[in-house]
């Protein structure tokens, strides 16, 4: 388990962007069956359990915190409580911190205890940072959320950067799905309250971030035809001509891209020109530079990330955690 302080949006830009070249992949795909592991209780006696134990062929939410941060903790709590909403339609839940120091991490959660979800029973895995080998975890993520019935995963959602806003109602429909089906829960039907300090910036920046990756994903897709990139692009075109935010970022997106050593990991060659043509064309003019720096440098300045502040409801957590 590791803890990870807040970082800027200027650093999640590219990494959003990153984040669509390749499918990932974390813990037992769809149709695998849900191999038995043990793991330490994290209060109380430090005794090992069977962590599937009673579920049998109950529908199942599982959560692998591999690092803790603001977000991630942020969607456990949001999940956790939703699902306990959900127990008495059957649904059993399990929350395991994987870890390569099973005695820092039960010390952290003793401290952390009041942010952790109610209701909730952490475990602490004690296979090492990747967890129980039979599930083949990636370490790389954030989170790994499984959704299960009859022991049989039916949902699979690697996280890198978690996100209460654009994971949550997701992960609400799987496990409803499990549940035996029906529409999608919205955020205030799982329980999640906008923290009041979040409503108004926070809650833009995280409507503008889905909006962005939701437009870029399939620019720089590598499966993707010349069609489909073309399709793509024209949306981000149409976008950066209505609104100046968004062209300012595609533009610098864009230009740190094509500038970079890097340029054909992102896309198909048909996407790459695109990202060469939006760094010259989407250039801001001088006077929208000078609000641009204005804006990057008090980006810059602020040392909570926009993102963490949306998803406003992890812990506080110690520099020494």
């Amino acid at each position: 388990m590791q803890l990870i302080l807040p970082v800027t949006l200027s650093s999640l830009l590219l990494a959003g962007v990153a984040g669509a070249q390749e499918p990932l992949f974390s813990g037992p795909q769809v149709g695998e069956t849900l191999a038995p592991f043990e793991a330490q209780q994290a209060f109380g006696a430090a005794e090992k359990v069977d962590v599937l134990a009673g579920t049998g062929e109950a529908p199942l939410l599982v959560v692998f915190v591999h690092q803790v941060t603001r977000p991630s903790i942020g969607l456990t709590r949001l999940l956790m409580e939703y699902a306990a909403s959900k127990a008495d339609e059957g649904l059993e839940t399990r929350l395991v911190f994987l870890t390569d120091d099973v005695t820092e991490a039960t010390a952290f959660l003793s401290r952390a205890r009041h942010a952790l979800p109610k209701g909730a029973t952490p475990l602490i895995s004690t296979d090492g940072v990747e967890g129980p080998g039979a599930y083949g975890l990636n370490r790389k993520m954030t989170l790994t959320v499984l959704v299960a019935s009859d022991g049989v995963v039916t949902a699979n959602f690697p996280l890198i950067q978690p996100s209460v806003q654009a994971d949550g109602p997701k992960i609400g429909h799987a496990i409803v799905q499990a549940l035996g089906g029906g529409e999608a829960p919205t955020l205030a039907d799982m329980g999640y309250k906008e923290p009041q300090m979040a409503m108004g910036r926070g809650r833009q920046q995280a409507e503008q971030d889905a909006l962005y990756r939701q437009l870029m994903a399939p620019v720089i897709q590598k499966t993707a035809t010349p069609e489909e990139v073309a399709k793509a692009a024209a949306a981000v075109e149409d976008l950066a001509a209505k609104d100046p935010g968004f062209r300012q970022r595609v533009y610098n997106a864009s230009r740190l891209i094509s500038q970079g050593p890097r340029l054909d990991q992102y896309g198909t060659k048909e996407a790459q020109q695109y990202l060469k043509k939006w760094a010259k064309e989407l250039a801001p003019s001088d006077a929208e530079s000078d609000d641009a720096r204005q804006d990057n440098k008090a980006e810059q300045e602020n040392d909570a990330a926009p993102d963490s502040e949306a998803e406003g409801a992890g812990p506080h957590q110690d520099q020494d955690g």
